[in-house]
């Protein structure tokens, strides 16, 4: 999960370089849709396109680095603190001298796989709208940069 964290991290990172490119050059794109020719429709089109494109990236990269405090069972693990929350000492207690230590331990495994596959997935999908983005950006800019000179 830690290696998904830090991929999520640096496509963030990634994504305000990105944002940065596009706000920069948010003059000349508004200048060359504001023309009105048939061409400029392309700039808006790319435009309008690469919005859709960080919403659909930052979404998937809040979804990977988002935090995780929910378990899908509503029995006490010993091991999962979401499941403890509400357990008093006594249901604590009664739990250790009723489930074995490998029960608990292997649901553990189970939670964190299933988390780790959810992270690595939210990522995945991250880096296709990043990449999407940044193809994006540049022939939005790009395209602006040559309707307006």
């Amino acid at each position: 999960m830690r290696f998904a964290d830090t991929k999520a991290t640096i496509l963030t990172a990634g994504l305000g370089v990105v944002l940065t490119m596009l706000m920069t050059n948010a003059d000349t794109v508004t200048d060359a849709i504001k023309q009105g020719h048939p061409d400029a429709y392309v700039v808006g089109t790319l435009a309008g396109l690469a919005l859709l494109a960080v919403g659909y990236t930052l979404f998937w990269l809040v979804r990977a680095i988002g935090p995780q405090n929910n378990v899908p069972y509503n029995t006490l693990n010993r091991f999962a603190w979401p499941t403890l929350i509400k357990a008093t000492t006594v249901q604590l207690t009664d739990h250790t001298h009723n489930v074995d230590v490998r029960t608990d331990a292997w649901r553990q495994v189970i939670d964190l796989s299933v988390l780790a596959n959810r992270k690595f997935d939210a990522c995945g999908r991250a880096v296709k709208g990043f990449a999407i983005l940044a193809i994006l950006g540049v022939a939005t800019v790009a395209t602006a940069v040559g309707f307006t000179s």
